[in-house]
């Protein structure tokens, strides 16, 4: 029986690994369409849970976000605005994890914000040469 239950949880750890790293390969791969996916998923789910749209129109506005976002983030216009916009909110998302991890301290908060916004414009800019 032991053996049966370590296969199992075995198994369950290789696929949630497995999972995870296809999201970060994902993100680090095609942060522009990670974006597009990240902000069609949460313009569904507030559709549905603040707004209280059906769930069927929740999911077609998600993908008309998803559409939207990516033809945008295609133009050469769009592509600066929307991935300046999105590298600003990961940095700060970044900073806000090195705020709480280093006990509120404001240098490695600004330094962690500054380089999480080099690194997601470097991805953005990498993402739309290939």
């Amino acid at each position: 029986m032991e053996i049966l239950f370590t296969g199992g949880l075995l198994f369950a750890v290789s696929v949630l690994a497995g999972l995870v790293f296809t999201i970060i390969g994902t993100f680090f791969g095609h942060i522009i369409l990670f974006d597009s996916i990240f902000l069609a998923v949460i313009s569904g789910l507030v559709a549905n849970k603040v707004l209280h749209i059906h769930p069927a129109l929740s999911l077609l506005i998600g993908i008309a976000v998803l559409l939207f976002l990516f033809w945008v983030q295609n133009t050469r216009y769009g592509f600066w605005i929307v991935g300046g916009f999105l590298s600003l909110l990961w940095a700060l998302f970044f900073s806000v994890i090195a705020y709480s991890a280093t006990n509120k301290d404001m240098i490695w908060t600004y330094v962690v914000m500054g380089l999480g916004f080099v690194v997601m414009m470097l991805l953005h800019l990498k993402a739309r040469d290939s």
